[in-house]
């Protein structure tokens, strides 16, 4: 059990390294910030990529090596598939395709 922890805890640091490159050395800190079209959002800034890292790091690494590059590399790769799902179109329920 105390494995698990020390692998997703790795992972969450290669989250945070993750966020200090993207960032040039800083780790942005939630905020709600506004759309261009006035919605509101939370944005989770580095501690998205620290829970990422950390969940992704839990289920695929298997030692605190492979977690930490499971850690940065998750991240980008969630990024990635993000990006290309908010381009999907959606069925709207009622409606027909």
């Amino acid at each position: 059990m105390e494995l698990i922890i020390i692998i997703a805890a790795a992972g969450a640091v290669g989250g945070l390294i993750k966020s200090l490159a993207e960032q040039k050395g800083a780790v942005a800190l939630p905020c709600i910030e506004t759309a261009q079209d006035g919605t509101k959002y939370i944005h989770l800034g580095g501690i998205a990529n620290l829970v990422i890292g950390a969940a992704i790091a839990a289920v695929i690494a298997t030692t605190p090596t492979t977690a930490v590059v499971a850690g940065i590399s998750s991240a980008f790769i969630a990024e990635k598939l993000l990006e290309r799902a908010k381009d999907l179109p959606l069925p709207i329920p009622g409606k027909g395709q």
